[in-house]
């Protein structure tokens, strides 16, 4: 079983512009700054034709319920990665996941940047799968929720970024 999660904003800047930031090297340190959650580049690779794979460790939201803190890393952080390919009819694609070492679970899915009248819209989609039984289910639910909320939190950010 999994929980699916999905969202999307609206910025009013370009699918270029947008991503320009969400791929920089100082993005995980204005998460870092404005999210206090120490979010710091592992590793930045900018491919041939412009896609671009950032991991970023991270901590973990607090407030988790404390069926699930025996599940998660001890250390409290998590890895993300994100995988943009390069430009394609005035798109972005790409695909990210979430690493919680020692946890039962997996997080991941797609992301996408597209055109709109306004400017563009960033929106991702994925599963969250936790696999423990009798809690796995409202475990999937409680870091999908998660999920979108820092989600909305970044693409509130991304907005501001944008002007």
């Amino acid at each position: 079983m999994s929980t699916r999660v999905e969202t999307s904003h609206e910025t009013s800047g370009g699918v270029e512009e947008a991503f320009a930031i969400l791929t920089s090297p100082e993005w995980p340190a204005r998460k870092a700054a404005e999210l206090g959650d120490g979010s710091a580049v592992v590793e930045r690779e900018v491919h041939p034709g412009g896609g671009v794979r950032l991991v970023v460790s991270r901590e973990l939201p607090s407030g988790v319920p404390g069926f699930l803190e025996r599940f998660l890393p001890a250390d409290g952080r998590v890895v993300q990665t994100d995988e943009w390919g390069p430009a394609a009819g005035g798109e972005r694609h790409g695909r990210w996941s979430v690493s919680l070492p020692g946890a039962p679970a997996s997080m991941g899915g797609t992301m996408r940047l597209e055109p709109t009248a306004a400017g563009s819209r960033y929106a991702i989609e994925g599963e969250v799968t936790v696999k423990v039984p009798l809690i796995g289910g409202r475990a999937e639910r409680f870091i999908g929720d998660m999920v979108v909320k820092l989600t909305d939190k970044e693409a509130d950010m991304l907005s501001r970024s944008l002007g």
